[in-house]
C-alpha cells in the first residue's frame, strides 16, 4: 500500500460535487482512511479543478481535527 492522499471527485447535483479523500499509510500495520465530503460548486460560478480540491481538503482537515478533539475527550 503506498502512503500519500488521493482525491476523486464525482458530480453530485448541479451545485456541489463528491470528494471522495483517500489516505493511506506505510507505518507500522499500515492503514487506509477514506471520507467523502460534499463540496459546494455552484452552476453558475463553477470552481477549477485545483480549487474543488483544496475545499475538500481544507474540509478534510477540518474533519480529522474535530475528530481528533472528540477522541481525546
Amino acid at each position: 500500500m503506498a502512503k500519500g492522499v488521493d482525491i476523486e471527485m464525482r458530480p453530485l447535483d448541479e451545485d456541489h460535487v463528491r470528494a471522495k479523500i483517500t489516505w493511506s499509510e506505510q507505518d507500522v500495520g499500515g492503514g487506509k482512511l477514506v471520507v467523502e465530503i460534499t463540496v459546494k460548486n455552484t452552476k453558475i460560478h463553477p470552481k477549477t479543478d485545483e480549487q474543488l480540491r483544496s475545499d475538500a481538503k481544507a474540509l478534510a482537515v477540518r474533519f480529522a481535527r474535530a475528530f481528533a478533539d472528540m477522541i481525546e475527550n
